[in-house]
């Protein structure tokens, strides 16, 4: 938003079926659309981020300050109420389904003395039934790194990448891949939760161990959720309580879940291994012997061959 050269690339009112004006169909509830920018619209937190869709206005005044409650001796059962002549205002997020998401991830493993960051890995989209999705990217493959391409799900993307080799992806391929769009299930109006889980391999099929960390992004749709969360302006001067606007958010609501399988070679870990092989074939063949030589009916030829003694038949 600082950067004067930088311009936005929205999709005009016009050409959104969701928004009010566009005369174009839509299965869901048209609501007047604004356009917004990453500033404000996104909600940050420790392992997830929260997309608005769509933002309820409310202008509200202070109806409980300290001088009223310090006199009063009571407290304060309204801080806030609803401004004489305000009314909602609500607003869909014009365009939201092509902001951008960025992971920047990390992953370590100290037993195993392995680390690794995202900008030094590489990584895949897994899209696991949408073949519309599939045949959108000529570079989409069937399997994790593979070299054979396919325009049928499942398949694998790759990501977006910045300048600083960190992924991103449009929110509506994420929808995508997930089986989900902003426009099913009511995601626009009310929200949703999904679930973004990163697995992380360093082995490869019938190669063993790898030099390189993998990961595989899978998101999943939550059925039946929504999300919503609540933010204010304050607009008073010189005191800044005495006015706000609250602000009714629904979104998508991303949360990150790490997993996978690190591997590192162990020769304490090839000793046991081989260890127990021996042993293993060695109670192979006690137990062979066994069989034959005690329990089958021919047991006494079995004893014969086995040891040297010659019987006539």
């Amino acid at each position: 938003p600082t950067d004067s050269d930088c311009v936005n690339d929205f999709t005009p009112l016009s050409q959104l079926p969701y928004c009010l004006g566009s005369g174009l169909p839509y299965p869901g509830d048209k609501e007047t659309c604004q356009y917004y920018e990453n500033v404000g619209l996104l909600t940050t937190m420790e392992s997830s981020v929260v997309i608005t869709t769509r933002v309820t206005e409310t202008r509200q005044d202070l109806a409980c300050d300290q001088e009223s409650y310090n006199t009063s001796g009571t407290t304060c059962p309204k801080v806030y109420v609803t401004a004489p002549n305000a009314t909602e205002t609500t607003y869909y997020a014009a365009d939201v389904e092509r902001f951008t998401v960025l992971f920047d991830t990390a992953v370590l493993a100290t037993t195993l003395d392995i680390f690794g960051e995202s900008s030094e890995m590489s990584g895949w989209l897994y899209v696991g039934e949408n073949s519309g999705l599939c045949a959108q990217y000529e570079t989409a493959t069937k399997s994790q790194g593979g070299k054979q391409f396919t325009d049928e799900a499942p398949c694998y993307i790759e990501p977006n990448k910045t300048s600083a080799n960190l992924d991103f992806f449009e929110l509506e391929t994420l929808l995508q891949a997930a089986g989900s769009s902003l426009d099913l299930d009511g995601n626009r109006k009310e929200g949703a939760t999904m679930v973004m889980q990163v697995d992380y391999s360093n082995t490869l099929s019938w190669k063993g161990l790898s030099n390189k960390i993998q990961y595989t992004y899978t998101p999943t749709m939550l059925s039946g959720s929504s999300f919503k969360v609540y933010d204010n302006v304050y607009q008073g001067y010189p005191n800044y309580r005495a006015n706000r606007t609250l602000l009714n958010k629904h979104g998508i609501k991303i949360d990150l879940v790490q997993a996978g399988d690190l591997g590192a070679f162990s020769f304490s870990e090839l000793l046991v291994s081989l260890t127990t092989s021996l042993t293993l074939l060695a109670m192979a063949t006690v137990i062979t012997d066994y069989i034959a030589l005690y329990l089958l009916p021919d047991k006494e030829l079995y004893d014969g061959a086995k040891y040297g003694l010659h019987y006539n038949m």
